[in-house]
């Protein structure tokens, strides 16, 4: 006897990024009156926070903390230094790194789009357990 073949919506895996696509689109729509796009958040976001903590905050370091891929760090660096909303200078002990600030509108983008992203993320979970979801993704996430 044959088994059924398994329906994408019988995987787990097309699910999710099913679900991420969708809140993709979601975030991006809100964003666009920021005129930056989800991963330009993202990086603007991690320039902040990290800015918070640590004396230089480098694209390795962005990368490394966001698990976000090094040469897309590069690239979308580069767009937001030419929407002026981050700075590029040299690492004072490092000469291979460069130290990322935000401008000052950068950081009211960053700051802005925390906001919208917060109330994103709280209206389109509402439907799920988010401590559950949370916990799973994490634990995935952590191997």
């Amino acid at each position: 006897m044959e088994r059924p073949i398994e329906q994408p919506d019988d995987q787990l895996g097309y699910l999710l990024m099913q679900a991420s696509l969708l809140k993709l689109c979601v975030v991006n729509g809100a964003l666009k009156k920021l005129n930056v796009t989800y991963i330009q958040f993202i990086i603007l976001a991690a320039i902040l926070e990290l800015g918070a903590t640590e004396t230089y905050v480098t694209q390795q370091l962005v990368s490394s903390r966001r698990r976000l891929d090094k040469a897309m760090v590069s690239n979308v660096v580069k767009s937001l230094i030419n929407k002026n909303l981050i700075r590029r200078t040299e690492h004072p002990t490092d000469h291979r790194a460069v130290v990322l600030t935000l401008t000052g509108e950068g950081v009211a983008i960053a700051r802005e789009g925390k906001e919208i992203t917060k109330e994103i993320d709280h209206n389109f979970f509402t439907k799920v357990n988010r401590n559950a979801l949370q916990r799973a993704l994490k634990k995935l996430l952590a191997d």
